[in-house]
């Protein structure tokens, strides 16, 4: 009787595991279809645009033997930093991150030191390079850079993107007549979009600087770069 059982039950698994396997998809006819007379391209097209929009991270740093001084100290230099940038039109305000840790001497905390960060973004370069200067009285330039505008990147994208497409067909059609096709079809068609500025940091100086003397800064451009790649289907007799 056990036996009988058992045979049961192992006819009852390789049944379910018959029935799985018929379960499994089959591919289409379309799918096993080979494709022939394919042929894959690529084209680019890029354009240098000026950066409009600066960047700039400040910096307040204290130290104090009391965790309380410290963050009062930190508290009110950010807030004379943010009263006298709210007061510069065009200048987009926030602030980093807060941060205190302690500093050991023989595995005792010596003191406490604790620094937080203020970001400015405009594109009034002249307005935000004054206004550096004179945070800088109490706050350090941790960094600065500049970056296009997204409506400005937006629309060189647009005109690059057009003449990458009319680059593509050019080549489609090269191809094609090449080879003595009649014609082509896309049978894939990809766009990605990219951009690069050579690395320009802005290194604070650790020298005192007056408060009315501005920062001098320098733009530059950006290299936008739209790249099309796909395949297309030659139509030959």
């Amino acid at each position: 009787m056990m036996r009988g059982h058992i045979m049961k039950r192992l006819t009852g698994s390789m049944a379910a595991g018959l029935l799985a396997i018929t379960l499994l998809p089959v591919p289409s006819l379309a799918d096993q279809e080979q494709r022939y007379n394919q042929v894959r391209l690529q084209s680019g097209q890029n354009e240098s645009v000026s950066n409009n929009t600066m960047h700039v991270r400040l910096q307040t740093f204290a130290e104090s033997r009391d965790p309380a001084d410290l963050a009062e100290a930190i508290n009110r230099d950010m807030d004379w930093a943010l009263q006298a940038a709210r007061q510069v039109e065009g200048v987009d305000v926030s602030t980093g991150g807060y941060q205190t840790y302690p500093v050991h001497k023989d595995n005792v905390i010596k003191s406490w030191r604790g620094q937080q960060d203020l970001i400015l973004e405009g594109r009034d370069h002249k307005a935000i390079g004054q206004l550096v200067a004179v945070l800088q009285e109490k706050l350090q330039v941790k960094s600065m850079q500049f970056t296009v505008s997204d409506e400005r990147r937006r629309a060189a994208e647009n005109r690059l993107i057009a003449r990458a497409l009319e680059a593509f067909r050019e080549r489609a059609g090269i191809v094609g007549a090449n080879l003595e096709a009649k014609g082509y079809r896309i049978v894939e068609l990809n766009i990605n979009t990219s951009s690069q500025r050579p690395p320009a940091p802005y290194q604070a100086r650790m020298a005192a600087m007056e408060a009315t003397a501005p920062v001098v800064t320098e733009a530059g451009d950006s290299d936008i770069r739209v790249t099309i790649s796909g395949t297309v289907e030659l139509q030959l007799p």
